[in-house]
């Protein structure tokens, strides 16, 4: 025959494997949550890396266009200059 002892064990064994199941199975859900959310971090990541891209290459491009507004500022005071000799001259 069964003893009690041997039915305590076999309902205690049981419990434990269905908590441990239970346990297991959250642990994959928390996972599974930690991985979506290193993907959305991934892409808010991706994302400020292209914008900060961007804006390099925009204030690249502005220096750029300062520096040519420069030489046309020079070229104006260069002919500006040359002009005003000129007429400096013929007075």
């Amino acid at each position: 025959m069964i003893e009690p002892t041997q039915i305590l064990l076999f309902g205690v064994v049981i419990v434990l494997t269905i908590l441990l199941v239970f346990i297991g199975w959250q642990i994959f859900q928390i996972l599974g949550e930690i991985r979506k959310m290193l993907m959305k971090f991934n892409a808010m990541v991706d994302g400020a890396v292209n914008m900060t891209g961007n804006l390099g290459k925009s204030f690249e491009n502005l220096s750029g266009f300062s520096e040519g507004v420069k030489a046309v500022f020079s070229l104006f005071k260069l002919f500006g200059g040359k002009r005003g000799e000129k007429d400096g001259r013929e007075k």
